[in-house]
């Protein structure tokens, strides 16, 4: 998905994690988020999404999710990917997601990738797991993974992944 006529002045890395992000998710008719969000988020009206990314820590933007969240009707996550993800930084997210029509924010959540390549959003403790899918996001009670084992190389498939996404890579 082309996101970078509206990306005025984002991050390289801001821009390569949404891409990432939202390559999972497949092309839809995306629109500029603002609500507060950082410059560069993208709402999905048709997913009832919003994806937006930031260097900055939680619970930076956390009034601005909520607001977007209120405004648009949609659920928001937000990357907190510092400058250097999974290479110094670790990659936590923060979701907003309507449970029954009520908000539920969910926080320090970690990036993992199953054996197809999905993406999903798991606790870093307890909580439910939160798949990114084509149509939106999908709140699970049972995680994607059986054991510690599957769990710890998910969450490496899904570092490799963020690390290959955000390397500067010169034209051809």
């Amino acid at each position: 998905m082309n996101i970078q006529f509206f990306q005025g002045h984002i991050s390289r890395t801001s821009y390569r994690m949404l891409e990432l992000m939202l390559s999972k998710v497949g092309d839809h008719d995306a629109t500029q988020a603002r609500w507060g969000l950082p410059v560069g988020a993208v709402h999905l009206p048709d997913r009832n999404l919003i994806v937006a990314g930031t260097p900055c820590d939680a619970p930076l933007f956390q009034q601005a999710m909520v607001s977007a969240a209120k405004s648009s009707g949609s659920d928001v996550v937000m990357m907190h990917h510092g400058f250097c993800p999974e290479t110094l930084d670790p990659v936590e997210f923060s979701v907003l997601v309507h449970i029954d029509e009520y908000p539920n924010l969910f926080e320090h959540l970690l990036l993992y990738s199953d054996l197809d390549g999905n993406f999903w959003l798991i606790p870093s403790l307890v909580g439910p797991s939160i798949a990114l899918e084509s149509d939106g996001l999908r709140v699970s009670s049972e995680p994607p993974f059986m054991t510690w084992h599957q769990r710890s190389d998910g969450l490496c498939r899904a570092a490799k992944e963020v690390v290959k996404a955000s390397r500067w890579q010169e034209a051809a």
